[in-house]
């Protein structure tokens, strides 16, 4: 990606603009409620957002200057490593694995049509970036990204296999 250094500041410039348009497009169409979400449903969801919430906030904290692409107005030195540690060691995109579990405690916590189809979208455009993400990482690491992804899974992690 040398090619064009600010590349991943175009990106989020465009991601945010997209989102805010998709935000305000969700807020402002009337849907209807698919069901009626129970108490236990709730306090799921609320579980759930926290969580989420928590991951991406720790994983932006950390990865701010990198994800953003402010780095490269900045003119700082990027040196970069295979992280494989923290949340890494449970899925190899922890930052979209929390977004997904915020995102969809929406739907638990409100699970009406809008909710259903925001979800999807976010979802559908997640996996997306996640594939394009890894043959980015794929390029810059080779072989040791490819032993790391055989180990760790992508988004949804498995517990019981790392302990």
């Amino acid at each position: 990606m040398n090619s064009f250094k600010y590349y991943r500041l175009c990106y989020s410039f465009i991601a945010t603009i997209t989102l805010v348009y998709i935000l305000y497009y969700h807020f402002s169409m009337n849907s209807f409620l698919l069901w009626q979400a129970p108490v236990i449903e709730k306090i799921i969801a609320v579980i759930a957002a926290t969580a989420g919430f928590g991951i991406m906030v720790i994983c932006a904290r950390k990865y701010f200057f990198d994800l953003s692409g402010i780095d490269a107005l900045l003119k700082r030195e990027n040196v970069i490593h295979l992280q494989t540690g923290g949340f890494n060691r449970y899925v190899r995109h922890p930052l979209y694995s929390g977004t997904l579990l915020f995102v969809w405690s929406f739907f638990l916590w409100q699970p009406s049509l809008a909710n259903l189809i925001s979800c999807t979208c976010i979802t559908l455009y997640t996996i997306a970036g996640a594939r394009f993400e890894e043959k980015k990482l794929l390029e810059i690491f080779g072989v040791q990204y490819r032993d790391y992804a055989l180990r760790v899974p992508s988004l949804i992690p498995k517990f019981f296999n790392t302990l």
